[in-house]
């Protein structure tokens, strides 16, 4: 700050008054006295839901601050503001499905616009309260992976299994997938929509008997009413969107072939559909610069198929020996 301007002559006794003055103007509001940054709890684009918990033990001040930091982690991730999302007709939802003894296990979910031609985005979230608040970790993260090891939630091997299989610091990367087809094996659908989104990280089928099925074992986490998560125990998970006749999964240890749900438009996280179907993505943790990140489908066998890209919805998948499928033909799923 400039100090005022002293005069050439000044009468006794001037000076020191100025000086004070200047002095205490100058003077900066303490740290504590500025105003708290709001909580993006009261954003009206963030929804809490706990109505899934299992167990909750958690006062209504540590539910925001937990909220909080679930949404910090969300929105470095995406590298984004919430006013941003808000712009973007995107919601952020934290739902809490466990909490106990200063750990928390949930689902977090940016939302797509209703209607638009866009994907929603989750991730299962682990955190710890320390001194200093809530330490969160998103799925796909070695954050996550290490606080939900020594959480006291969920069964012990689901645990351990889960936060084995999304670690990128255990997972080497693979040829092999090891994961089938959103259907029965030795069934067939018809792939309605070739890869696509934002790296063609998504199929999606119709048709046959409609049902989606997992496509390898693995704990299924229902994200939303009509969308599953599989987290397998290769490094992949897989996901299920658009279902109806929805099955609830809360983290079940399900095998090959475990009814999901069947073929629907359910947008229980945003986007649109044209027509009931199952809108199937792949998700891989090992790569240590994009854990827990949709795969692109391009050059992955699944089912026996290799899907390459093509334009937005376009593209095929072969089979040596068998043919190439287009969008709008059936599919036969070999496995895996």
């Amino acid at each position: 700050m400039t100090l005022p301007t002293v005069p050439r002559f000044l009468p006794v006794g001037t000076l020191p008054i100025i000086a004070a003055a200047a002095l205490v103007t100058s003077v900066a509001t303490p740290v504590s006295a500025q105003p708290a940054a709001p909580s993006h709890s009261a954003a009206d684009n963030v929804e809490i839901i706990a109505e899934h918990a299992e167990e909750l033990d958690l006062s209504p001040a540590a539910e925001n601050t937990l909220t909080d930091a679930v949404i910090d982690d969300v929105l470095a991730e995406r590298d984004t503001e919430l006013s941003t999302l808000a712009a973007q007709e995107r919601d952020v939802r934290v739902d809490i499905r466990e909490a106990s003894e200063g750990s928390a296990f949930g689902v977090a979910i940016v939302t797509a616009p209703m209607g638009a031609d866009e994907d929603p985005h989750a991730w299962l979230f682990a955190a710890e309260h320390e001194n200093s608040g809530w330490m969160v970790g998103l799925e796909g993260t070695e954050e996550f992976s290490s606080i939900l090891a020594d959480s006291a939630l969920l069964e012990e091997k689901e645990r351990e299994t889960v936060a084995a299989s999304t670690n990128p610091s255990e997972m080497a990367p693979a040829s092999y997938i090891g994961v089938g087809l959103p259907f029965s094996i030795g069934t067939s659908m018809v792939m309605t929509g070739g890869p696509h989104g934002d790296v063609g990280q998504s199929v999606d089928f119709a048709g046959g008997a409609g049902q989606a099925r997992a496509a390898r074992g693995g704990y299924a986490y229902s994200l939303c009413t009509g969308w599953t998560r599989v987290i397998h125990d290769n490094g992949y998970s897989t996901d299920y969107y658009h279902l109806e006749d929805y099955q609830w999964l809360p983290g079940n240890n399900v095998g090959v072939g475990h009814y999901l749900g069947t073929q629907g438009n359910s947008l229980c996280a945003g986007g649109s559909t044209t027509g009931a179907h199952i809108h199937y993505s792949l998700r891989g943790y090992t790569d240590p610069n994009a854990p827990g990140w949709y795969l692109t489908m391009n050059g992955k066998t699944l089912g026996g198929w290799t899907f390459v890209q093509g334009a937005q919805y376009g593209g095929y998948a072969y089979r040596n020996g068998v043919g190439t499928v287009y969008p709008g033909n059936w599919m036969y799923n070999y496995g895996f």
